[in-house]
């Protein structure tokens, strides 16, 4: 019975397995998959009532907000495209337990296994720069061209920034319970060239959580004499400092800048990425609007935006018709306005819960997390859903309650 196994060691094994799903997205969805299985099989064990008592607002607002969609679905009725979704979100839906159980006092292990975590994705993302470098002309067109780079990992670009920019802002929390000066000193290493690999490679969305997330943790890091005091604010330089010096960074500044003119001049937007999603986020909004306490369902998001496209008269061809890219306004197609504000309270709470612990880790994984929901639908992907539930697993070791 693993209920027999010492608390410790099963929340060790929760640890390796968050890890391992994290790790493993990028070359074997199916390991990854199997990794999180053993995750919740872990967290299962470590129920304990009374720390569910003392979050249970927490807890109840997240399951409202899973039970509101199940039950809204059946209503449309579960066919191949919506099982896949529920199975899909199923982590989702057991992540509330995580706020169910008392982590022992294993932060240094953590530290430790984010350490190879962070090893792993400088592989991925140090491999990748270099190919980027070694084909650079052709390369950096199509960065001009708003288009991904080829990357070392088989996750679409976008969720790949977003993990790498939760696993350099858990380095850079974790970096302090390391004791031994290698591994400090290899997490530095691992920690620069991530990100180095975020500005190179990254989406924007990528780039924007992860600099809206790292100043909540400027004031707790463990920065050299020089650094104290109002000068720790100097760091932010350091964006500025990459615009500068990295091409497919600037390249990327100027595409968001001519995005944004587009869109306002009311300019043809069929090339622009953020030029599509505005006129996405127009059409998506209107189809709320006619069904916003059902929404269409977990299968009927992509044929009512297809309509909502035509009935708008819209201009763009039907190869830049994208999905909303926006996960608050997926949510509402899906399944109504009432499980949208669901899902905002309990991050709302969760928020509060963070800041009422001065769990600055947690405000920062938070702030990365939902910036990100308004320029993409990363909980339709499995590498959104992993890295959603691992990060905020996470959170879990990153301050001393206070």
């Amino acid at each position: 019975m693993i209920t027999q196994i010492s608390s410790e060691v099963r929340i060790k094994a929760a640890v390796v397995s968050a890890a391992l799903s994290l790790c493993t997205l990028h070359f074997s969805p199916a390991l990854s998959s199997i990794s999180l299985l053993v995750f919740f099989a872990c967290v299962i064990s470590l129920f304990r009532k009374e720390i569910f008592l003392q979050n249970r607002l927490l807890v109840i607002f997240a399951l409202l907000w899973c039970l509101a969609q199940l039950l809204i679905q059946l209503g449309f009725g579960i066919d191949q495209e919506s099982a896949r979704k529920l199975l899909l979100r199923l982590p989702l839906w057991l992540l509330p337990l995580i706020w169910c159980i008392k982590p022992d006092e294993t932060r240094k292990f953590t530290a430790t296994i984010l350490l190879f975590t962070g090893v792993v994705h400088t592989w991925i993302g140090g491999a990748s720069v270099l190919n980027y470098i070694t084909h650079y002309r052709f390369l950096n067109q199509m960065v001009l061209e708003s288009k991904p780079l080829p990357l070392f990992s088989s996750i679409y670009h976008i969720e790949f920034s977003l993990i790498l920019a939760v696993v350099c802002i858990l380095q850079l929390s974790f970096s302090n319970y390391l004791e031994k000066v290698w591994q400090r000193r290899l997490m530095a290493v691992s920690f620069m060239i991530n990100i180095v690999s975020l500005h190179i490679l990254s989406a924007r969305t990528g780039i924007l959580a992860f600099w809206l997330g790292v100043p909540f943790l400027i004031n707790h890091l463990p920065l050299p004499g020089w650094l104290m005091g109002p000068k720790k604010w100097l760091l932010l330089l350091i964006p500025l400092s990459m615009v500068l010096i990295v091409p497919s960074l600037r390249n990327r500044i100027i595409n968001t800048a001519d995005d944004l003119l587009a869109v306002k001049q009311s300019h043809n937007l069929s090339d622009k990425s953020f030029g599509r999603r505005w006129e996405a986020w127009k059409v998506a909004v209107g189809v709320i609007r006619e069904k916003p306490l059902t929404g269409v369902g977990l299968a009927g998001v992509e044929n009512a935006m297809q309509s909502g496209f035509e009935k708008k008269q819209t201009y763009l061809p039907v190869t830049d018709r994208i999905q909303p890219h926006n996960q608050l306004l997926e949510l509402a197609l899906q399944s109504g306005i009432g499980v949208l504000l669901f899902f905002l309270a309990w991050l709302f709470l969760l928020f509060l819960r963070y800041r009422a612990m001065l769990a600055h880790t947690g405000i920062s994984i938070l702030m990365a997390l939902g910036v990100s929901m308004f320029f993409e639908s990363y909980m339709e992907r499995q590498a959104g859903v992993a890295v959603f539930v691992v990060s905020l697993f996470f959170v879990l070791f990153g301050e001393k309650k206070e």
